[in-house]
């Protein structure tokens, strides 16, 4: 396993319309900042957007003009490998440590490169020392 460390996500609260993803990651693109990781999804009649950027700050200020629900949050991120299972051994070492996780998502990487899972618990401090 690779690195995992404490991080934070971008959590934003938009209208949940068609070409939302698209607005909200050119706007993020024009400011010159990567996003890392995202995911996004509907949820009664909003759309919600957890967003890792390579600048949040840069990212969030950005965004600011369109006037939507932002917050940055602590998160766990995970380097792992991109193999069967990987995740599944990560998950199941939380559960024997008892870490209730509240999200997660991940990336696979392209030609066996690393993934990063993004996740987030009642102690994320408790989760990077299972796994330092």
């Amino acid at each position: 396993m690779g690195v995992t460390k404490l991080g934070k996500e971008i959590y934003v609260e938009a209208p949940d319309e068609i070409g939302m993803l698209a607005k909200i990651s050119t706007v993020i693109a024009n400011a010159g900042v990567n996003i890392q990781a995202i995911c996004a999804y509907g949820e009664k009649g909003k759309a919600i957007f957890r967003i890792v950027t390579s600048d949040n700050k840069k990212a969030m200020e950005s965004l600011k003009p369109l006037n939507f629900k932002m917050k940055e949050q602590e998160v766990v991120l995970m380097e792992l490998e991109d193999r069967v299972a990987a995740m599944a051994e990560v998950c199941r070492k939380m559960a024997s440590e008892k870490a209730n996780l509240t999200h997660i998502y991940g990336t696979t990487g392209v030609g066996g490169g690393a993934c990063l899972l993004v996740l987030s618990s009642n102690d994320n401090a408790k989760i990077v020392k299972i796994f330092v």
